[in-house]
């Protein structure tokens, strides 16, 4: 992190238990844990912060730390703090002795989560730690029961919660199949990218095949529906991009605790569409935020997408489940 997403990131770590630190620290909260945060001062520490970003905009934060972390460094606070370091440091021995208490040495604390992506960042964390246990004193509650957290006792403080969770997932496959036929006077969209075509799919939607195909995969085994039962043919959904229906079937699995972790497909079509793979790959992965790969077969004169009728996708969905 450079000089100014560390500030941004302070920021965002102040934010997530505004009115906890105000109570803590007094009205220069947010300056202190400012300072806290550039000086590495536990548990404000910069190596254990997990960021994810997109360009210059920083989309999630998580801050964690081990039971090492809440047992030393605290002799620097006294430089950010001057007096004050006597009824605050009062109070934060008090959090500290309280975070400690449901501790053990391989236990992962997570201090701060917040963002837009956080759900993702969540994930991440938790696939990077399995078979260890997190805890964490909350005020986002749902969020972290969406994970599969479960309450304990003893929060650091009235108004958080205290949740836990022993890391480990459960890894899932759907299926999805679609086939549209082909028709003049109608654009081809494949994977979020219109290919230039004389002929394109027919549909209620954009038609986009492979996207259908994907959405079908994935709420097939996440909600045990089909995509017609969450997309109907409707208004709302007349001429629709796809790809914005895939980024909102992603988001709600998201906040649920799915992750896809892969997607393999096949597209059986009589359009070439080979050179638009590293297209349709990259705008696909750019909402599933996991590896996609597409191979295109033509049908060898087999099948009757091989004379103009249409074009078939299917895919396998693999998805990890974080909840429980």
């Amino acid at each position: 992190m450079n000089s100014k997403d560390m500030e941004q990131v302070a920021e965002m770590i102040y934010e997530e238990k505004k009115n906890f630190y105000d109570e803590l620290f007094g009205k220069n909260a947010a300056k202190y844990i400012k300072e806290a945060f550039n000086g590495d001062i536990s548990p404000f520490i910069k190596s254990n912060t997990m960021v994810l970003q997109d360009g210059e905009k920083i989309k999630a934060v998580l801050l964690h730390a081990d039971k090492s972390a809440f047992r030393r460094g605290y002799q620097k606070w006294f430089k950010i703090l001057g007096f004050r370091i006597f009824p605050v440091g009062a109070k934060m021995i008090y959090i500290i002795e309280r975070i400690l208490i449901d501790f053990s040495v391989d236990d992962i604390y997570i201090v701060s989560l917040y963002g837009e992506m956080k759900e993702f960042l969540l994930y991440n964390f938790i696939k990077a730690n399995r078979y260890k246990r997190i805890i964490t004193d909350t005020l986002d509650e749902e969020l972290f029961k969406n994970f599969g957290f479960a309450e304990m006792m003893r929060p650091v403080h009235p108004k958080l919660k205290r949740l836990e969770k022993f890391c480990d997932y459960e890894g899932l496959s759907g299926i999805g199949w679609d086939t549209h036929p082909l028709v003049e006077s109608r654009r081809l969209v494949v994977g979020g990218i219109e290919i230039d075509s004389e002929f394109g799919l027919l549909g209620h939607s954009d038609a986009d095949v492979l996207t259908h195909a994907i959405i079908d995969s994935l709420v097939g085994i996440i909600y045990k529906k089909d995509i017609g039962s969450i997309f109907p043919e409707n208004n709302e959904n007349k001429d629709k991009k796809s790809l914005e229906m895939l980024d909102a079937v992603v988001g709600d699995i998201n906040g649920k605790g799915y992750f896809p972790s892969s997607i393999d497909c096949v597209i059986i079509s009589p359009i070439r569409l080979g050179e638009y793979r590293g297209q349709i790959i990259a705008s696909l992965e750019s909402i599933l935020k996991c590896p996609v790969s597409v191979k295109f077969k033509s049908g060898n004169g087999v099948y009757p997408e091989s004379d103009m009728k249409g074009i078939t996708a299917m895919c396998v969905s693999n998805v990890d489940k974080i909840s429980n």
